[in-house]
């Protein structure tokens, strides 16, 4: 039996699966900047930033989804 995932519960694992890609993604930055990039440019914007950008809107909107209920 499947359990459903608490408000706060899904806040957390956005909030954390955005901290975890803006890490990423700024490690992906510094290696580009200091011209050694590991990935080709549009593999790299389709694959890391555009998912870290997704997942900060789908936080933010959980996050003020929350905080208006209460």
């Amino acid at each position: 039996m499947a359990t459903s995932a608490t408000a706060s519960d899904e806040r957390s694992t956005w909030i954390y699966a955005f901290v975890i890609l803006l890490l990423v993604s700024a490690w992906m930055l510094a290696l580009r900047l200091m011209k050694s990039p590991f990935l080709i440019l549009d593999f790299e914007v389709t694959l890391v930033y555009l998912p870290t950008l997704l997942a900060g809107i789908v936080a933010a909107y959980v996050t003020m989804r929350g905080q208006g209920t209460k």
